[in-house]
């Protein structure tokens, strides 16, 4: 009498594992369909153009030329004495420059005639000069700006990268993850401090270094949901 062979439940074995094996795959391909693909930018260092702001009185006399302007001019004029709230602003706003300045509810342009950094009260003291041809009245409060005025910080990135809410700001960082599957990637929402800001970009106080990966705006994002960085 002939031994059964036990050869037909080795192939049912190997099958099943094949299967197994397609169908794994097939729902690895079908859950990575659906994880959303996003892009992502790296935060750096960089410079803001900002609007400076300041304050100041106006003031008619003779302003003595210590060497604040070339060909000062030798009479009485009307001019601004005042300072700029944020020193760092104003660094790179060279004597010369135009400032827009909002006297008696008119917007005007002077000229920077002169600024020096007070150490006492931390700010830029400055005189601007009026520009001629308006009416003025001595000791009337101003306020101005320069427009572009650029400040460095160590860490800046594109203001569409950042979500608002509840008066608080965040970003969603691009982060590795360990799994069952292996290593993945995730959405993480990451609370951040504004600084500064203008129009198209921000400057924070966290200090994320060139490995960071911020996620742009596209795919609706919630904290730990798994995502997919375009390739």
């Amino acid at each position: 009498m002939k031994k059964k062979t036990k050869k037909p439940i080795y192939i049912l074995l190997a099958v099943f594992f094949i299967a197994m094996a397609v169908m794994t795959e097939v729902s690895r391909i079908i859950n990575k369909s659906h994880i959303p693909v996003v892009d992502t930018q790296t935060p750096r260092r960089g410079k803001l153009e900002l609007e400076a702001l300041g304050r100041g009185v106006v003031k008619f006399g003779m302003i003595s030329n210590q060497g604040i302007l070339e060909e000062m001019p030798n009479q009485d004029l009307y001019y601004v004495e005042g300072y700029f709230f944020e020193k760092d602003y104003v660094a790179n706003v060279q004597t010369g420059s135009e400032i827009l300045l909002s006297v008696g509810g008119n917007e005007l342009r002077g000229i920077l005639a002169a600024k020096m950094y007070n150490y006492r009260e931390d700010t830029t003291d400055v005189l601007i000069l009026l520009p001629e041809g308006s009416t003025y009245t001595a000791g009337e409060e101003v306020e101005f700006a320069a427009e572009k005025a650029k400040v460095t910080y160590p860490c800046t990135m594109a203001r569409e990268l950042v979500y608002e809410e509840d008066g608080n700001t965040y970003i969603y960082l691009l982060q590795e993850r360990d799994s069952i599957t292996g290593n993945i990637t995730i959405a993480v929402k990451t609370q951040i401090h504004i600084v500064a800001a203008n129009a198209v970009a921000v400057a924070v106080s966290e200090e994320f270094d060139s490995s960071t990966k911020v996620i742009s705006k596209g795919a609706e994002l919630e904290d730990g949901m798994r995502v997919r960085e375009r390739e």
